[in-house]
């Protein structure tokens, strides 16, 4: 059987489970061990969908946590059934020790036992005290209560209505207290874990910076600054000093552009983008400030200054800033402007947990829908939509070409991928927001099976690097582990891996 179910999809997780749970029941019929198969399903269900997805592993804390939280929250159980739950769960422990599923992280029995024994009385408690109940669970025993099958649809319309017209008498008190524990759930539920993903060391890391346009730019930028320059009284740099910095930091811009036979005349350095936005992005990186009318460097950033890679990472949390400079302003800004850190983490979260480079087209989508999402924003017709959409594609492209010249993203036709640099910035800037991010030394402890299922949700080379590492790592038990893995899954793809590296 198969154990691991880390960020499965449900297409692959409930089939399986149907499986443990079959067989869990041919051996509580062998051992004659009452179980109420239900109980089963939602424990499994929640190791799944609010856990880790080890369905083998299991610490006291998990399973205090389910029985004395996540039941009495979300699963309806009548009184009379609530007695068969621990023992279940007891039978569910012994099972997955004598059929060899409990993996060797997993705690040892009697200390699971233990746990089950000490939570046996505060289990009904918790199940009888209504203030513990989630939303969705204090409303279906209402309605069993007064005699409403939920499932019924129009029973359920018919109680709502009631409810409505005051028909139906609900305690106020222990409704708001019901609808704080739905909120409270809802700000601590986990988010999926990260990919596996195959973060270069610092010294690596440091040498791609040091490569990186935006790097070289923002050095430039400062040591041109010497003391400070003045600005003009709007705030922006001179026009003679801008001038001077689209050439020394090849911006892109062009002054005095000609389109056709006439000459545009260059009139400010806002009419210059790509030194407006290096500028701000040098801000946001807090490399240079304004001070009394005058663009200087931060003095406490000379450090970061010496060193490619703290720059970088300065450079990349900056990015999330630069909406205003990136977007512009004026009639016909895009939505980007307005929640250009919204699309930035979204963009980016998206190369990261993609398994090959994603087509721009799906990027700009995303990168547009996260902003609609954001702003409450429906255009209100088809060429609205249209238009709101070619503003925000646009902007999507900067932020591409702003992660390319930091070197993060690489582009090859038409489809987008994070560089190895990018991977790094990205995994420190979510470590650094308390996000755990799966790195290749952090598995080599692991299980086998957890290591097999890691590697086959992860692009080729770093499964390959994985199992390589971690062979490596365990080269006296490794062959044996990967066989008997072999031996025990029902996963195809599973098996074929564990064979290959047995």
């Amino acid at each position: 059987m198969r154990m691991v179910y880390t960020s499965a999809p449900p297409d692959a997780f409930y089939p399986a489970r149907e499986r443990l749970v079959r067989k869990l029941d041919r051996w509580a019929r062998k051992h004659r061990r009452p179980v109420d198969l239900f109980v089963i399903e939602a424990l499994l269900e929640h190791r799944w969908s609010a856990g880790d997805g080890l369905l083998g592993r299991w610490q006291p804390e998990d399973l205090e946590e389910t029985l004395l939280d996540w039941f009495p929250r979300q699963v309806t159980l009548s009184p009379d059934e609530w007695a068969e739950v621990v023992p279940t769960v007891g039978a569910f422990v012994d099972f997955l020790f004598e059929q060899d599923l409990a993996d060797r992280h997993c705690a040892d029995r009697h200390l699971l036992h233990g746990l089950l024994d000490k939570v046996a009385t505060p289990f009904d408690e918790a199940m009888a005290d209504q203030s513990r109940y989630g939303l969705a669970k204090f409303w279906t025993v209402r309605m069993l209560a007064e005699g409403v099958d939920p499932s019924d649809q129009v029973a359920a319309e018919r109680f709502i209505a009631d409810l409505d017209a005051g028909r139906i008498a609900v305690d106020e008190a222990l409704l708001h207290r019901v609808m704080a524990n739905h909120l409270q759930a809802e700000d601590s539920d986990q988010h999926p874990p990260l990919p596996l993903v195959a973060v270069p060391d610092d010294d690596t890391l440091r040498e791609l910076a040091a490569g990186t346009p935006v790097v070289r730019q923002l050095g430039e930028l400062v040591r041109w600054l010497g003391d400070g320059r003045t600005l003009t009284t709007t705030g922006r740099l001179r026009l003679a000093d801008a001038r001077e910095l689209v050439a020394l930091l090849d911006t892109g811009d062009v002054i005095d552009p000609v389109i056709g036979d006439r000459v545009f005349k260059t009139r400010s350095s806002d009419d210059l983008y790509g030194l407006t936005v290096l500028v701000a992005w040098a801000r946001a990186a807090r490399v240079v400030r304004v001070v009394k009318g005058r663009l200087v460097p931060v003095k406490s950033a000379a450090k970061t200054l010496a060193d490619p890679l703290a720059l970088a990472r300065r450079a990349f949390d900056g990015l999330c800033e630069l909406g205003g400079a990136v977007c512009g302003s004026g009639w016909a800004e895009s939505v980007l402007r307005w929640r250009f850190d919204d699309a930035v983490f979204a963009v980016t979260m998206a190369l990261l947990v993609a398994p090959e480079p994603t087509p721009i087209d799906e990027l700009r989508q995303l990168a547009y829908e996260v902003a609609c999402d954001g702003l409450g924003f429906e255009p209100g017709t088809e060429e609205q939509e249209r238009g709101w959409h070619q503003l925000a594609d646009n902007d999507t492209d900067r932020l591409l070409d702003l992660l390319a010249r930091l070197g993060a993203v690489e582009t090859d036709g038409g489809v987008v991928g994070l560089t190895a640099l990018g991977v790094g910035l990205l995994a420190g800037h979510l470590r650094e927001q308390g996000v755990a991010v799966p790195t290749i030394d952090q598995l080599l402890e692991e299980t086998a099976e957890v290591v097999v299922a890691t590697a086959t949700g992860s692009p080729a080379e770093t499964a390959a690097a994985l199992l390589r590492d971690w062979c490596a790592r365990n080269s006296a038990t490794a062959s044996a582990e990967l066989r008997a893995l072999a031996k025990r899954t029902d996963d195809p793809e599973h098996r074929r891996l564990a064979l290959t590296y047995a």
